[in-house]
């Protein structure tokens, strides 16, 4: 068996974890209350880092005036446990944060969604992949056009869509399947490779 303590308690903490597939017990409990302690601490000390790092180095250090209208307005953030008179503040970083949000999810669908699906859709047709993806795009547009009245390409074309759609959501389901496995592979090698060693390299 391992020697090393930290192979140790990350081994029993995952046998504890995994108890809750047969029974929720209080082991299990005080393991998840010491994950959220655990990640609760760590997202405070990075919040602590990234002052430092991003605010306080840059104002002293480099002379540099730039943070300071990003850390008034995370200041504002806290207006209402100040003053319940002065929560009106809070309003107006959720406003730029909502908007610079919007406006980076909107180019990055633009991006995503329609430029590299256009770039993947006109390449030369001289493979068979190119050929399905082709056709695949195509048919899955024809499934999302209600404004033409159905007639015989329409329906084929919206069928094949269909068909099209459904074997992508399986291979992305099968995809976060096959994540999950990995995880559980890992904390499997974690077991019996480094802690009692019935694995071996």
């Amino acid at each position: 068996m391992s020697t090393d303590p930290g192979i140790w308690v990350a081994a029993i903490l995952t046998l504890i974890v995994y108890s809750y597939l047969f029974k929720e017990t209080e082991w299990y409990k005080a393991v998840e209350h010491l994950y959220i302690g655990l990640a609760a601490g760590y997202t405070l000390v990075m919040g602590y880092n990234n002052i430092v790092n991003k605010v306080w180095d840059p104002l002293t250090k480099q002379g540099s005036f730039a943070p300071v209208i990003p850390s008034i307005l995370g200041l504002m953030l806290f207006a209402p446990y100040v003053s319940k008179s002065a929560g009106w503040l809070r309003r107006i970083p959720l406003a730029v944060i909502a908007g610079i949000g919007a406006a980076v999810g909107a180019r990055s669908a633009v991006t995503s969604t329609l430029v590299r699906q256009l770039r993947a859709a006109l390449t030369p047709l001289d493979t068979a992949n190119a050929w399905i993806v082709a056709i695949g795009t195509v048919s899955v547009l024809m499934y999302f056009i209600f404004t033409i009245k159905p007639n015989p390409v329409m329906k084929a074309g919206t069928e094949l869509g269909k068909w099209f759609m459904m074997l992508t959501l399986g291979a992305a389901f099968g995809a976060g399947i096959a994540g999950r496995i990995s995880l559980l592979l890992g904390r499997l090698n974690l077991l019996f490779r480094d802690w009692i060693h019935l694995i071996k390299v």
